[in-house]
């Protein structure tokens, strides 16, 4: 049996995913020849059959190495796991802090995860709580919690995006029910022009325009009011009075209903997706264990 060492097999597997000597030795910390020379080594104990077909301007995989990366990359995963279980059980049961905007997205999927992951590491904590309207990324990048619920899309250089929670939530559009618009089956964004919407709050520009674009499909500005609000309370008596509209997903306007609100589907935005998200530089293995569980559950 080829007596490969794990530091090998991980070489191997970044190689491959990289297709580049010297990205990969950025990766792992070493020297373009140390992962030549690493490369060669691997391919002598499995027989002297070459893994990689080398150019002066590409890299590629051989059959041998494709068929060698699919059944080596679940095997290294699953080896990392138990690794990862045994590291905790030795330092003792570490705790992860998750915010949470609003009870409406994603939870069913967390859960689950938070049940397997205080199951798999005994005496584990997941505590939840809520992050605010207007700061919906705060918490995270003061370190206030571990991982934040957010919505996609999301492009921050501090924060890397983890596992989907829900990959496909309907847009629509809260109102009041005797506002004009409140009868019809479905709306478009430029249904919206000349109404008074709800300007997104502690939104990421990427994330405000796909709530609801500033322009029509026609170029019609889209008339955003200020009307900041502290709960979701207060958010449903505005838009019963129909002082304004509120473009957001179902799950939303399904868990927080009012009587006199209606939702109506908004035809022409894609669906929403809905993730897990972390800061990028932040060494954290408890954490990466719960994102590890999500992305077991993950639908995508």
């Amino acid at each position: 049996m080829p007596d490969l060492e794990l530091r090998e097999l991980r070489l191997f597997l970044v190689l491959a995913e990289e297709l580049h000597f010297g990205r990969a030795a950025d990766r792992l910390g070493l020297t373009t020849s140390r992962v030549s020379q690493t490369v060669r080594a691997i391919e002598r104990k499995l027989g002297d059959q070459p893994l990689f077909r080398r150019t002066s301007r590409v890299v590629e995989l051989t059959e041998a190495g494709r068929t060698l990366r699919a059944e080596l990359a679940p095997a290294v995963a699953g080896l990392d796991r138990v690794l990862r279980t045994a590291a905790f059980r030795a330092r003792g049961p570490g705790v992860v802090r998750v915010g949470l905007l609003n009870a409406a997205s994603g939870v069913s999927i967390l859960s689950r995860a938070v049940e397997r992951f205080e199951a798999r590491y005994a005496g584990a904590t997941v505590r939840l709580s809520t992050t605010p309207f207007d700061d919906r990324l705060g918490p995270l990048r003061r370190r206030e919690v571990d991982l934040v619920v957010t919505r996609l899309p999301l492009d921050q250089p501090d924060i890397v995006v983890g596992p989907v929670l829900t990959a496909a939530d309907q847009r629509v559009v809260m109102l009041g029910r005797s506002h004009p618009l409140a009868g019809r089956a479905d709306l478009s964004v430029e249904d919206l022009a000349g109404h008074d919407v709800r300007r997104p709050y502690g939104l990421t520009a990427e994330q405000a325009e796909a709530t609801c674009p500033a322009r029509t499909p026609s170029g019609r500005p889209i008339r955003f009011v200020d009307a900041p609000v502290d709960d979701n309370a207060e958010l449903l008596y505005l838009l019963a009075r129909g002082r304004l509209v509120h473009p957001t997903v179902a799950p939303f306007a399904k868990h927080f209903q009012h009587p006199d609100v209606v939702a109506i589907p908004l035809r022409d935005l894609p669906p929403s997706a809905c993730a897990l998200a972390a800061l990028r530089d932040v060494a954290d293995p408890d954490r990466d264990a719960l994102l590890a569980i999500v992305g077991e559950l993950s639908p995508s």
